[in-house]
């Protein structure tokens, strides 16, 4: 039988067309209130994969796609299996495929953290091109509230290390993180963050309380809201956070993009060239009739 590669449960949107390389298996951190998707989708535990393995899928997938642009390395944080390991598999990737353009991975702040500058340095010196990063809310409390393990000057010393080190950032935004109660603090403490490292993109999801009853799976926070510690946003209060914080996010070349099925509201360009242009379509979308609204929101489903 032919080695087939593993693949990356999940991937960046954008990612369509890159090599999907699996360095590690799960999520480490796995304590995200909001998320536990890696269990729900079958890789309940975290496992860092043999050099020899992940040689072996880079060279199998280069014999079947041997002109790629861009390559990305999987799962959740890659860079938890050690800068070594990582840095090695970016190495024979590069070599396996001369061509290639672009090689990007996920990795949490966390982990950039105890990487530190001159690690960071070193990645980027290995072929390390862009980071998707967990911004998910720039509030102290809802990311402690969902136990992110990441602090506001956290994500913006690391995007710093990054940037002066030729690494693109791009952030994901989780609206509704904050509920219906502290959506405010969630939308101006994000846009502070947004603001303050002019990330080169800034993704935007829209908050899912998945469940698999089938598979009796759910989204941890489901037990917050049965407690009543988490009221979850309306969609119309989403839409307003949308508004709140394009209305926030000041000029800069930042790209801002709704990239996700997800989302009620699909926006996007430069900060500094199409924000009023996006606020202006945003606005229009809240004044329409709230049936017409109603039902739109009813017609967008949820999906990873």
């Amino acid at each position: 039988m032919a080695h087939l590669p593993e693949k990356p449960i999940i991937r960046p949107p954008s990612e369509w067309r890159s090599l999907l390389v699996r360095i590690t298996r799960g999520c480490r951190w796995n304590r995200c209130r909001f998320c536990g998707i890696y269990p729900a989708l079958g890789e309940p535990e975290f496992s860092v994969r043999p050099i020899d393995d992940i040689k072996a899928d880079i060279d199998t997938l280069s014999a079947m796609h041997p002109c790629p642009e861009t390559a990305f390395f999987g799962d959740a944080d890659p860079l938890t299996g050690g800068i070594d390991l990582f840095s090695e598999a970016a190495r024979h990737l590069w070599q396996a495929l001369p061509g290639l353009r672009r090689l990007t991975c996920y990795a949490r702040a966390s982990t950039l953290w105890k990487t530190g500058r001159e690690g960071i340095a070193r990645l980027a010196h290995e072929g390390l091109n862009r980071v998707h990063m967990g911004l998910e809310s720039g509030s102290a409390t809802v990311l402690n509230f969902h136990r992110k393990g990441q602090s506001p000057e956290m994500v913006q010393a690391v995007t710093e290390w990054l940037s002066s080190s030729g690494i693109e950032t791009s952030f994901y935004v989780l609206l509704g993180l904050g509920g219906s109660d502290n959506w405010e603090e969630h939308i101006r403490g994000t846009a502070a963050v947004i603001n303050a490292t002019a990330p080169d993109f800034v993704r935007i999801r829209r908050l899912w309380l998945y469940t698999q009853k089938d598979a009796g799976q759910e989204s941890p926070l489901w037990k917050m809201v049965r407690e009543g510690k988490f009221h979850p946003q309306s969609p119309e209060g989403t839409v307003r956070e949308m508004e709140l914080l394009v209305e926030l996010l000041e000029s800069s070349p930042t790209f801002l993009i709704c990239d996700h099925a997800n989302n009620f509201i699909n926006v996007s360009g430069r900060l500094d060239e199409n924000r009023k242009e996006m606020l202006t379509e945003i606005r229009e979308f809240l004044a329409l009739p709230q049936q017409v609204k109603n039902e739109h929101y009813r017609a967008t489903g949820s999906r990873i």
